[in-house]
């Protein structure tokens, strides 16, 4: 079991994004950052050259930037809550280009199940 948002938690992201295909073409970085008192966690997410990364701490040029609490973090990793839900309760803060996200949406429906395996070897 990896332990959530640790640094083996974000390694193990990482690995199973190797096995996304990025449509060609699709080059956009989010930024996520998960605050927990003073102990923020700070990851990003990059698409580009057919492949996506997952690379702990912060993005130089984030397109986009997702700041949510560790009660958000956990709720939208296991299913209980998603994005949408999030933005609208404003429990999800959402900074940069929008217009990247939507542009990259083909990029991100690569990653829908690629997690799984992580997800259900995670403790939270």
């Amino acid at each position: 079991m990896v332990r959530f948002l640790s640094p083996e938690w974000i390694a193990a992201l990482d690995v199973a994004a190797g096995e996304a295909t990025v449509p060609a073409g699709v080059r956009l970085t989010i930024q996520q950052i998960v605050t927990d008192g003073d102990d923020d966690v700070r990851y990003h997410l990059v698409f580009g050259e057919g492949r996506l990364r997952i690379i702990p701490g912060e993005a130089d040029a984030p397109d986009v930037t997702l700041i949510q609490t560790r009660e958000v973090a956990v709720a939208l990793s296991c299913g209980e809550l998603n994005a949408q839900q999030a933005l609208e309760a404003g429990r999800l803060k959402l900074r940069g280009d929008i217009g990247a996200l939507a542009r990259g949406g083909k990029g991100l429906s690569a990653m829908e199940d690629v997690f799984a395996a992580v997800r259900a070897d995670t403790s939270y």
